[in-house]
């Protein structure tokens, strides 16, 4: 089991807005891994004026996504109905079988399990989960195309003791973070 760590280092947010992002980001995640299946023990969020951050303790380094049958039409359907179903699930007629359930013959196709790797995951998701945050009062900050309630300085995204390495707008993410606002050229890494 692994350990997810988020830090979003900002010029200081007021105190109104950030117990509120620190609540949607965590409910974001919490969201997020529920649709994708990835289980974890606990989850919490922390805030200070120029730092939200997501915690999220006990993930698997791999999800598994069993396979499932896939219900597709009746076997006296049309023709056009059975092409259409296999091309939007990518499969051939010699994926299909049939079988008979209350409502009389269907087609059906059984998916393959799969295997994930939740580094590769996250580096994926992380930027899309930032990117639906919705600030009450944003702006546009600098040259930069993003909208946030301050200027986002940086990203510190670690899973797995290993950084999580994505864009997000003008930054990259990595595993340094800034120790005191004053002297930010001084930089922790973890």
């Amino acid at each position: 089991m692994s350990d997810f760590f988020l830090e979003l280092f900002s010029e200081e947010i007021p105190s109104s807005l950030q117990k509120n992002l620190r609540e949607e980001l965590l409910e974001s995640f919490n969201k997020l891994f529920g649709e994708k299946f990835i289980s974890f023990k606990k989850s919490s969020s922390y805030s200070t004026p120029n730092r939200l951050i997501i915690i999220f303790e006990g993930l698997p380094k791999q999800i598994v996504l069993k396979s499932e049958e896939i219900k597709g039409p009746n076997t006296n359907a049309p023709e056009v109905a059975l092409e259409g179903f296999m091309r939007s699930n990518d499969i051939t007629k010699k994926d299909l079988f049939k079988r008979e359930i209350d409502k009389g013959e269907f087609y059906f196709f059984k998916t393959k399990l799969i295997k994930l790797n939740t580094h590769d995951l996250l580096e994926e998701l992380v930027p899309s989960v930032l990117q639906k945050i919705q600030w009450k009062k944003s702006m546009k900050w600098g040259e930069f195309d993003l909208n946030w309630g301050r200027p986002l300085k940086s990203i510190l995204a670690v899973f797995d003791k290993k950084k999580l390495i994505f864009d997000f707008h003008h930054l990259t993410s990595s595993n340094s973070t800034f120790i005191d606002k004053e002297y930010e050229e001084k930089k922790n890494i973890y």
